[in-house]
């Protein structure tokens, strides 16, 4: 019986080798294995192809253009691992956070001077006698009895808060957590009609363990670095926010961070200990973090410069010369600054602006059979709700199929089952508000893109009388894009019809967010003071100031083309009004840095993160020339908060960067090095154990 353990026998370790594996041969097997994947034993190919899922691409998003079109692009991989992808944020200082401390702050009682402490004691003769004194004393050497009230009360109504810390003060530095103390309000009954409200300091003695629990660190907001390895911002968010028994609004931060990637950035929370905070994430696999500090408000979402990049390109066959000129020029020109394929979902057959259009026409019903269609790219249990609800229409039974409460559909659908199957604006309101508006930004964004396109495919590169920049005063300072300034709210609340609205104020609102641009003269352009750079294109919406040129026609002409305009954007619930916003039309990257580097195996990692560089972890090392089969292009740049680093990526490769088309490129790739490259070492030629 122990014979078959281990070799295929009986119900041992099953053996899926037919031979032994050799280490020195892995591209040949892994050569011979891709074969055999697509041939059966009479070599024909098979008939079984994998699922073409239906992804976006740029030109359906209306990324069209380069800075540069006559400059060829280069083949590389993005993303062949998520160790190819860093991100660091840039806080409002300007510096890039980075995690290099995971020592958790304790709190400690600061000593005071002695000649302090009585100078308070004399001060507070009159409200705490020596009497007084000496019953807390006896307090502070008493073992702890649950049964009795162990405590000392001390009348405080005619003390002022400065003098009541004095005291919470005194109690602390004296008896070193023997004692804890808390300010509170009785009510005192002076006669059958009337009651006053007086303060008193209690001090009693804590339970075994315990101490005194007020809140004695030196800010209220509690600020900590996470470094988190392939997982979403928001996941992290909410099992924090769970470990902490918090809402995950309660856990702040400026901005999410690309998913498959290794990525820094800054937390918030309010009132919770550095050490509850470490234990909370200390069960999370691949999230590190650290940097504590404290502070007197919260982080709020744009509140950041931009990120930091590190990204290693894999598979680089061009000559060196020709990427060189291709860095150079994006280093000259700037790349277009298009919203990436990332802000319209993952859905070719139901693009997020789809939805978002439906929203803006007030037609709540396709909005929401558009968020719950079935479509093909769905992972598994996914497909299955959704195709369970399009056929039945009952939302309580596929709400019911969700293991949790994190998705859209999951909020929609408990939305319908609560306010009736019909009810679609009541139940859109279950969807927390910033998520609810991605959908109409993700409108916004396409139009956006669509005029970037048309504008540089009509003037090129070069400015043009009524183009917008911004004012002198402002010219320096971004203004919130659609997504930055949205709030993160848990509820959406609507605006009702015959709400009354103060007109004057309202105009007032709207003139000084359009006086924020102003139009180029034919003297600007002339002056040379101005680049194209500096031009800010609008995303459409009821209050916002349109090119002074030709431009402005376009938007009409695009918003016509759903049944829009600007003036139907302003939206009877104000949930889905859109009054606008500015965003540069190019980014300049002049601190764009590259370098090349040789590596043997797909599996090698070309760039050390944060907790590598904190721990010492070694990354793989450069071959030589001669063992290095593959050439990797590391690059390093800035870009401001809102910029896709996948557009300026596509100015130098000149072809899309979809996932698909990435997935689809680094197959061919590896299949061309197995191809060509014949096995260092046959199977045949290894010696077999006599």
């Amino acid at each position: 019986m122990g014979k078959d353990r281990g070799r295929g026998g009986g119900r041992g370790r099953r053996n899926f080798q037919s031979r032994p594996y050799n280490k020195n041969n892995w591209r040949g097997q892994k050569k011979e294995h891709l074969k055999q994947s697509n041939f059966d034993g009479n070599s024909q190919p098979r008939n079984k192809q994998p699922q073409q899922k239906c992804t976006l691409r740029e030109n359906q998003v209306g990324i069209t253009e380069f800075t540069n079109p006559d400059l060829s692009g280069f083949t590389a991989i993005l993303k062949s691992r998520f160790s190819d992808f860093h991100v660091n944020e840039i806080n409002t200082e300007g510096h890039v956070l980075q995690l290099n401390d995971i020592n958790v702050p304790k709190l400690e009682i600061k000593p005071v001077d002695a000649a302090q402490l009585e100078e308070w004691r004399k001060k507070l003769e009159n409200v705490i006698a020596d009497d007084v004194w000496q019953q807390i004393a006896a307090l502070s050497t008493a073992k702890y009895d649950a049964k009795s009230e162990q405590h000392v009360e001390i009348n405080v109504t005619s003390l002022d808060k400065e003098q009541r810390t004095q005291i919470h003060q005194l109690v602390k530095q004296l008896y070193l957590g023997k004692l804890v103390s808390k300010t509170l309000d009785q009510a005192e009954k002076q006669d059958e009609a009337e009651t006053e409200t007086k303060k008193v300091i209690r001090i009693l003695k804590p339970k075994p363990g315990r101490s005194d629990n007020r809140w004695n660190f030196p800010g209220e907001y509690v600020n900590f670095v996470v470094h988190k390895v392939n997982m979403d911002t928001s996941e992290v968010a909410s099992t924090i926010a769970n470990q902490l028994h918090l809402r995950p609004s309660q856990v702040n931060y400026c901005g999410t961070k690309d998913k498959r990637a290794k990525t820094t950035q800054s937390f918030c929370i309010k009132r919770r200990t550095p050490e509850a905070i470490a234990n909370a994430a200390r069960g999370m696999r691949n999230v590190y973090i650290g940097n504590f500090s404290f502070s007197s408000k919260t982080l709020k979402l744009g509140d950041l410069q931009g990120n930091r990049f590190r990204i290693a390109l894999r598979h680089i066959t061009q000559p060196q010369e020709h990427i060189e000129l291709a860095l150079q020029s994006l280093k000259e020109r700037g790349f277009i600054n298009y919203y990436g394929l990332q802000r319209f979902g993952n859905s070719a057959s139901v693009p997020t602006y789809e939805v978002g259009v439906a929203l803006l026409k007030r037609d709540y019903k396709l909005a929401c059979e558009l968020i719950l269609k079935p479509r093909d790219n769905d992972v598994e249990f996914m497909r299955a709700i959704r195709e369970a609800w399009w056929e039945n229409r009952d939302s309580a039974a596929a709400a019911a199929k969700f293991y949790n409460n994190k998705y859209i559909e999951k909020k929609l659908l408990d939305g319908l089952a609560s306010f009736g199957e019909n009810d679609y604006s009541a139940a859109l309101r279950r969807i927390p508000r910033n998520m609810l508006l991605l959908y109409p930004h993700a409108y916004q964004s396409l139009i956006f893109n669509r005029i970037a396109s048309r504008r540089i495919k009509e003037f090129g590169l070069l400015l043009i009388p009524g183009d917008l920049v911004y004012v002198e005063e402002d010219n320096n300072q971004q203004v919130p894009d659609a997504e930055e300034s949205t709030p993160a709210a848990e509820t959406v609340d609507p605006v009702e019809d015959d709400m009354e609205v103060d007109a004057d104020n309202l105009l007032e609102e709207e003139s000084i967010f359009k006086r924020k641009v102003r139009p180029l003269t034919a003297e600007d352009i002339a002056s040379d003071k101005y680049k194209l750079s500096d031009v800010v294109l609008p995303l459409p919406g009821y209050d916002i100031t349109y090119p002074n040129n030709e431009c402005a026609a376009w938007y009409e002409q695009m918003l016509a083309e759903v049944g829009l305009s600007s003036e139907l954007l302003r939206h009877k619930e104000k949930t889905y009004a859109l009054g606008g916003a500015y965003r540069k039309l190019l980014i300049q990257t002049s601190d764009l840095k590259w370098s090349f580097r040789r590596y043997s195996t797909p599996e090698d990692t070309l760039i050390a993160s944060d907790w590598e560089q904190l721990k010492n972890i070694e990354i793989t090392p450069e071959p030589s020339e001669s063992e290095g089969k593959y050439m990797a292009l590391l690059l390093e740049f800035s870009l401001p908060t809102a910029a896709y680093a996948t557009m300026l990526l596509r100015e130098l490769f000149k072809q899309d960067t979809s996932t698909a088309t990435q997935m689809q490129l680094e197959q061919a790739e590896i299949l061309k090095k197995l191809e060509t490259e014949p096995p260092t070492v046959t199977d045949e030629a290894q010696p077999q154990p006599i």
